[in-house]
């Protein structure tokens, strides 16, 4: 009896899956591929972490896992940049999904992103700021909503606290909120943010 892959060990696969789906023609198949990476990254944050023994038992490299967190987690980005308004929305909802998932056990365990690179999380949070400074008001929420999702990486870049910070007095209600939750995301990770928001 085979035994059943853990998502470390299926990380190419959803790469690859993933990649097929964003490109697709097919109508509604972009939006079903994001939603299912939603998915898939709830069930990657809650796998079992692997081992040297793990890596062997899957015929993995030790660090693979990593670096296709990485790839997915900046295409993901990538399609959040170049995405209509509804890709964008699609891809908010994604990331969120892991985040509240995560946040019943506790935020410091969104694992996945914590084990990225710290260049690959800088960029990660570059690229959504890049669709912060060039959006509308609900773009800019929608970012706004992302820096939430992304609070265990993004608690201490002094960028990220200012754009939440500044957006707290903003005249637009659904900007005002959406800096809310990011504030109240940042926050619960780190107390000198919590002491000025």
């Amino acid at each position: 009896m085979e035994m059943e892959k853990i998502p470390a060990a299926r990380a190419m696969e959803w790469s690859i899956e993933f990649e097929k789906g964003i490109r697709s023609r097919k109508p509604g198949q972009s939006f079903e591929s994001i939603k299912k990476l939603g998915q898939r990254l709830v069930e990657w944050n809650e796998g079992p972490k692997h081992t040297i023994t793990m890596c062997n038992m899957f015929d993995m490299v030790p660090g693979e896992e990593r670096l296709f967190a990485d790839g997915i987690l900046l295409r993901l980005a990538t399609t959040f940049v170049s995405g209509d308004r509804d890709t964008r929305i699609c891809v908010v909802k994604a990331f969120y999904s892991a985040f509240r998932r995560c946040g019943k056990k506790g935020r410091g365990e969104y694992l996945i992103l914590t084990m990225m690179s710290s260049d690959n999380k800088r960029e990660l949070l570059k690229r959504v700021r890049a669709v912060f400074y060039d959006g509308d008001v609900e773009f800019r929420a929608l970012c706004l909503i992302c820096f939430g999702c992304l609070s265990v990486i993004a608690k201490c870049v002094p960028e990220v606290q200012y754009i939440i910070l500044s957006n707290l007095r903003s005249s637009h209600v659904l900007e005002m909120k959406a800096s809310l939750f990011a504030a109240g995301c940042i926050s619960e990770l780190s107390n000198d943010f919590a002491a000025v928001s």
